[in-house]
């Protein structure tokens, strides 16, 4: 007990400590301040020898002062002895139009303040009523280098954290920046958090009474990704950390689909001349459901540069991996095979099929996108797709796409009548990687092709900048039960997290739809199956957001189970609003989506069975009724049973619902 009493008398002592530095600094340094619209939120900017910025929400501290700056090959280092020439103001009430969004407006509404800081550059503060975000603005003429970038959260206790770690890759083992981007969350103190091991953005912080706090990124165009580390020295401090620039890159020598980086030099950026740089972003939420909602990432991203958007159009696609071309394998890659999945996406009026490898001719380690196997006759597969109202999406790797013909390829793909691709393994967010990434995104909406990005980084706003990219993988999605080991990965639980964090980033490619499902807890050898109920796999149609959703399982099993895949064909993809209902992160989520005149309501639970209240007072007046699939009373022990029906909404718009272990619920609301 005496340990214990000692240990929490340290703790109180250096809390109080960095309480009365904090009230020293804004004693001492010349000070800015900016409040968000509610005024809820302060951000306090700190000039002094070095330029910090701290966090206040409802009068909670969130942030001690941060230390910001860039470091330039010039010996240069904005942030540190900055002279402030002009302080201007700035403010802003507008909505933002976002047809393929999880709204169709976002409303842009934030107190600002821009400092100039010489002829060198500028920083830019924004305090929105969900969060906080700054950026670095260049005016330095000719071109430069970025040696480092320091981008610190300093907290002022050691807080819980939800984040998930960087894997490696599968270019080089060897490079800690090589990565698929695909892990699951990790929940942690600060002081828990591995030293120097890179963490990926967003990451969650459960912060001064309770309330959440999301570090994220966005509009980062030219300039590496970050992650984030803590260092041995500062157990409360998360530190920006990003690539180095890579002088030599090119397709891997065993496996050309993928790049391998290597002579990194001494610097993360090339630069030249005036430019913006990302934002460094703070959600900030009451509680768990607000984060479900916050457009942070998708406000601070460029205007899109698609003037013509109508050929933009989302929807539900079949797709042959995660089932093994109906189990075939290799064998499968026949014409026949595709035309049978062309024939279930159009008996299911899903806009695409997303054609994943086997198309093209393999040559030396890798699929050539530039020669389709001529027995497949591609050009007939496109014909018999458009007259069933199929489009065709091919799947390649990175380096296969991009290596010097990326333009050749969008412009033959697209005279042919392809709609799209699906582009793989990317695996690193270096500058040139996030220029590669910038560049497949302009020239694909040159020639009116869609776009989904695997084995990415996380989105950072270049979805709302080019429309065209449907989605991006950069999760731990239903494909790691494709192998037929269940269990090995917590699925169950990774659904009610991610939508808390990495979907504050956009888009998610989870390809749910399973419909072999198994009870939770029965570990072992099952091919093509997932864990929980079936009306778990519907809802993630729901709770998950991405234009273009993806069907795991294959045409067999969808006619063999009718009643299921009906009713997930008609789940839109992207929606007029989103109100998230209920749900706690890690615990379950509901989420209502509107539609048109139609809400959809789904609901995603943890392994425990649970009963829960659905309060429906969003619903405009009147009559109600909902269409839905929920949990079969056995459903914990047979979990592809379930119920159907259409109920009433009652008149107290309330609804009691209880879902089972790894279980869930969908619904289709319209008025009577």
């Amino acid at each position: 007990m005496g340990q214990i009493k000692v240990e929490e008398m340290t703790k109180k002592i250096f809390i109080l400590f960095s309480l009365i530095i904090y009230g020293a600094v804004l004693l001492a340094a010349h000070n800015y301040q900016v409040k968000s619209p509610d005024g809820r939120l302060l951000v306090t900017i700190s000039t002094d020898k070095q330029i910090t910025y701290s966090v206040k929400y409802d009068g909670l501290l969130m942030l001690l002062p941060s230390p910001i700056s860039m470091q330039l090959d010039n010996g240069q280092i904005w942030g540190k002895e900055a002279k402030i020439a002009k302080v201007k103001k700035v403010s802003n009430n507008n909505m933002i139009e976002s047809p393929f969004y999880q709204r169709k407006e976002v409303v842009d509404r934030y107190n600002g303040l821009i400092l100039n800081c010489g002829k060198e550059f500028e920083l830019e503060f924004r305090a929105y009523d969900e969060g906080m975000a700054y950026r670095f603005i260049s005016k330095h003429e000719g071109t430069y280098k970025i040696i480092n970038e320091q981008a610190d959260f300093r907290f002022d206790r050691d807080y819980r954290s939800h984040l998930a770690y960087a894997p490696r890759g599968g270019a080089d083992g060897n490079d800690k920046f090589n990565s698929s981007f695909e892990e699951m969350y990790t929940e942690t103190s600060l002081s828990g958090i591995a030293e120097n091991q890179l963490i990926m953005t967003p990451t969650l912080i459960v912060g001064n009474e309770g309330k959440k706090l999301c570090i994220a990124e966005s509009d980062v165009i030219s300039y590496p990704g970050m992650f984030l580390t803590r260092t041995e020295d500062y157990s409360n401090v998360l530190s920006g950390t990003y690539a180095s620039y890579p002088e030599k890159m090119a397709p891997r020598s065993w496996n050309d689909s993928f790049y391998k980086m290597e002579n990194y030099a001494d610097y993360i950026a090339k630069c030249d001349g005036v430019r913006t740089f990302p934002w460094r972003i703070l959600c900030i939420a009451d509680n768990d459901i607000e984060l479900l909602s916050n457009d942070m990432v998708y406000r601070l991203a460029s205007p899109s540069r698609i003037a013509d958007t109508a050929w933009i159009n989302p929807g539900l696609a079949t797709w042959d991996y995660w089932n093994n071309w109906e189990g075939q394998g290799e064998s499968g890659k026949t014409i026949d095979m595709y035309k049978r999945f062309i024939d279930f996406a159009a008996s299911q009026k899903l806009s695409y099929y997303v054609m994943d490898s086997g198309w093209a001719i393999y040559e030396g380690n890798g699929a050539s996108m530039t020669k389709p196997r001529p027995e497949l006759h591609l050009d007939e597969l496109v014909k018999y797709g458009e007259e069933r109202g199929v489009g065709l999406i091919l799947w390649g790797g990175s380096a296969n796409f991009a290596a010097d013909n990326m333009e050749e390829i969008c412009r033959y793909y697209a005279h042919m009548g392809i709609k799209g691709f699906k582009i793989d393994f990317w695996e690193y967010d270096n500058q040139r990687m996030m220029d590669l990434l910038f560049k497949a995104a302009e020239i694909t909406a040159k020639y009116k092709l869609l776009l989904i990005y695997h084995g990415c980084p996380k989105p950072v706003g270049l979805n709302r900048t080019f429309p065209n990219i449907m989605s991006y993988e950069a999760i731990k999605g239903l494909e790691y039960v494709s192998t037929g080991i269940v269990g090995a990965y917590d699925m169950i639980d990774y659904n009610v997290i991610f939508p808390f964090i990495r979907q504050i980033a956009g888009a998610s490619d989870y390809t749910p739809g399973a419909m072999k499902n198994l009870p939770i807890g029965k570990l072992g050898w099952a091919p093509k199956a997932s864990e929980g109920t079936r009306c778990q796999q519907i809802a993630l149609f729901i709770t998950t957001f991405s234009p273009i959703g993806s069907l795991c399982d294959s045409p067999t099993n969808y006619y063999a189970n009718k009643e299921s895949v009906d009713f997930i064909s008609r789940i839109p993809t992207t929606w007029d609003e989103t109100i998230p209902m209920h749900g706690m992160i890690g615990q379950y989520i509901v989420m209502a989506r509107q539609k048109g005149n139609k809400w959809f309501i789904g609901g995603v639970n943890n392994k425990q069975s649970r009963i829960i209240t659905l309060d429906f007072s969003f619903l405009p007046a009147g009559d109600y009724q909902m269409e839905w699939v929920c949990d079969a009373k056995d459903a914990d022990v047979n979990p592809e049973n379930y119920i159907k029906e259409i109920i009433n909404i009652p008149s107290n718009r309330k609804l009691v619902v209880k879902m089972a272990q790894g279980g869930g619920f969908a619904g289709i609301i319209q008025k009577k």
